[in-house]
């Protein structure tokens, strides 16, 4: 996956964003003023560059345009402001901004705009790369998705990635954006295989064994103290604590916002500890 530059002045509101890209599987570097920025794309050459227009000065953004112009002619800046007006907006286009996002934006519209600018990018890429060198080019990536974010063996990894090529063979002559695809597809094959997992799960009979190991107690016990929770709490706990979804499969699962996942788990935790205790 390609690494995209995140320039602002405000360290949050970089931190912030990087956040939301790894959510996606999309690797960033962070930057906190023009000056930092032009040492990055220096060193490494970054697909996309998301930079603030004002940062220690209102002509930062515009500086940073001709630094990028000059040292990384290839790579495409998407510029976020707050106070651009319609000559602005055609003066950062002049100096080879390619995408303006206004201030304040969803999650969702930044997603859509970076996805579309490095699909453009990987379709032309692509055009003369070969499915072998494809495949040498994403395989690691696949991996590292399947066992780094979903927890799947090395073998289960490989079957997942082996699955995901033949549902892109079969529609390669479609598919504009190749790698893209590929992550997309072979998340959703993972979703699909835990999904199973728990249906699974669910349908085998739970059967108490009349003698009871330490280990036995304690499971018994966490069952038991799970019952005694609220809904959220035991929906929290049974799906990160259990079956170690990822928060990105709670918020899809339980429709809760990214951001209040990890604060209200760890109350989850806190009550099912009191549950236990008592």
């Amino acid at each position: 996956m390609s690494r995209i530059l995140v320039v602002d002045d405000e360290p949050a509101i970089v931190a912030g964003i990087q956040s939301l890209l790894e959510l996606h599987d999309i690797e960033s570097e962070g930057a906190w003023d023009c000056e930092s920025a032009e040492e990055r794309i220096s060193a490494e050459f970054f697909p996309i560059i998301l930079a603030d227009l004002r940062m220690r000065s209102d002509e930062d953004g515009f500086r940073l345009l001709d630094a990028v112009k000059r040292i990384s002619p290839n790579s495409r800046v998407a510029t976020m402001t707050a106070y651009a007006d319609a000559a602005t907006e055609a003066r950062l286009r002049d100096r080879g901004s390619e995408l303006i996002l206004h201030k304040p934006f969803e999650e969702d519209e930044l997603m859509a705009a970076l996805r579309e600018m490095l699909a453009a990018i990987e379709a032309a890429a692509s055009a003369h790369v070969s499915d072998s060198e494809l495949y040498e080019a994403t395989l690691s990536t696949l991996e590292s998705i399947s066992r780094g974010r979903y927890h799947f063996t090395k073998d289960e990894a490989e079957e997942l990635v082996q699955d995901t090529w033949v549902l892109f063979l079969e529609k390669r002559a479609s598919v504009r954006a190749p790698k893209e695809w590929l992550t997309g597809t072979l998340r959703n094959l993972c979703r699909q295989e835990i999904d199973r997992r728990c249906r699974d799960r669910q349908r085998v009979p739970e059967i108490v064994p009349e003698t009871f190991t330490p280990a036995d107690d304690e499971v018994l016990a966490v069952r038991q103290a799970l019952e005694r929770l609220d809904p959220r709490s035991r929906e929290l706990c049974t799906l990160i604590g259990l079956e170690q979804r990822s928060y990105e499969e709670v918020v899809a699962t339980a429709g809760i916002p990214i951001g209040s996942v990890g604060p209200l788990y760890m109350r989850a935790k806190q009550r099912l500890r009191k549950a236990m205790d008592n």
